[in-house]
């Protein structure tokens, strides 16, 4: 058992406000077993969350309602309850798998447990530790997650590339902490497109073989940048492959330590792009303007439809107007088009938006990182009473 999610109420809602907030309290452990707490430690340390210990529910009483995240060890669990220590949320079931084996009835046992506590995630370690990182990370910041847009062509040449770096370019002139991801590996590198291919910094060698907790920060500061604009990318000089656990461990920390995450997709789905299709708000589909180019897209399409659907066109030059069936009978909505401006790739690859096509870009973003509904559709936009969305 890795991480598993009651879903008690309904999602929890964004926090308003900046996503640099003051020192955070600490969160609170519930347990008299040193084992976890020698696990959890250390996450809580990569996370920057300090930790307050309790080795019993007397203990934890007056840390209880005030902790930004409480984590229950399974040896503490009963105890906690014959407390009558009030449900809150958000609150952690937490085992080891050494303390799972050596239950002698079955493990499905520890879920009366979970329900009399009210615990809404259940997880053990060390399977958990990614999912845990996250949770104390996000608790620690007082946010919620970044969210995560990806891009795939359609066909080759239809601009995917162009299209993530433009959408991240976008995003960090408009002040955001934005991670730009390559899983293209086959194409020239996006962060040649960007200006950045020179800059030092850790790129998916360095990345991919590593393993346990990614500090959010750490992974910011130690990436190709430019401004706001951080790049995970290729190295030409040492190809890798790049596994799914290990897109995890980069997604895990961007999205807690940046504002929005976008991801190049490859045409050809990998095991770790489909993750991160799966994993993204919205996956926008390039398109060239003839019916050829939607034809060849298909093949794509059906790749990726299976594991988001958050799909979408975007497209690149023009169509024909009056066009009696302008998505080529692909059946995906169409989310914008790439401004045709041939002075697009040069001002990308300064950090630049060209102030002709500026507001169609972020015009452009702000719709690829609306919420959507799983049938794909947008969710309702605020509106003033005028009707004009804000």
């Amino acid at each position: 058992m890795a991480a598993t999610t009651l879903d008690r109420t309904a999602a929890e809602p964004r926090k308003p406000g900046p996503r640099h907030a003051a020192p955070p309290a600490e969160a609170l452990l519930v347990t008299g077993d040193d084992r976890l707490a020698e696990q959890i430690g250390p996450i809580a340390a990569a996370a920057r969350l300090p930790l307050h210990r309790a080795e019993d529910p007397a203990a934890a009483e007056t840390h209880w309602q005030h902790a930004p995240l409480v984590i229950v060890g399974a040896d503490t669990a009963r105890a906690c309850i014959e407390r009558g220590l009030p449900p809150r949320p958000g609150l952690i079931f937490c085992a080891t798998g050494s303390w799972l084996e050596a239950e002698p009835g079955d493990s499905s046992m520890i879920w009366p447990l979970v329900f009399e506590l009210k615990a809404e995630h259940v997880i053990s370690l060390p399977e958990g530790t990614e999912w845990l990182l996250d949770r104390l990370t996000r608790a620690g910041r007082d946010t919620t997650e970044a969210p995560i847009v990806a891009a795939v062509a359609g066909h080759g040449g239809a601009g995917s590339s162009t299209l993530a770096l433009a959408t991240a370019t976008a995003a960090a002139h408009r002040g955001e902490r934005t991670v730009l991801i390559d899983l293209d590996l086959t194409g020239g590198g996006i962060d040649t497109a960007a200006g950045l291919a020179a800059q030092p910094g850790w790129r998916w060698p360095s990345l991919a073989t590593g393993s346990g907790p990614l500090q959010p920060e750490r992974l910011l500061a130690g990436l190709p940048q430019r401004g706001n604009l951080h790049l995970v990318g290729p190295d030409p000089r040492n190809p890798v492959v790049v596994t799914p656990e290990a897109l995890d461990r980069i997604l895990h920390a961007a999205e807690a330590a940046a504002d929005l995450v976008v991801v190049d997709l490859p045409r050809h789905r990998t095991a770790a792009s489909a993750r991160a299709a799966a994993a993204a708000r919205t996956v926008a589909v390039t398109l060239g303007p003839s019916h050829r180019s939607r034809e060849a897209a298909r093949s794509v399409i059906a790749a990726y439809r299976a594991h988001t659907a958050h799909l979408g066109t975007v497209d690149r030059g023009r169509t024909r107007r009056r066009d009696p069936d302008p998505d080529g009978g692909i059946g995906l909505p169409k989310w914008g088009s790439l401004p045709t401006d041939d002075r697009l790739p040069e001002r990308l690859r300064q950090g630049r938006l060209p102030k002709a096509a500026a507001r169609r870009l972020h015009a452009l973003t702000a719709e690829l990182t609306r919420p959507r509904t799983r049938g794909g559709d947008t969710a309702p936009a605020d509106r003033d009473p005028a009707g004009a969305a804000r």
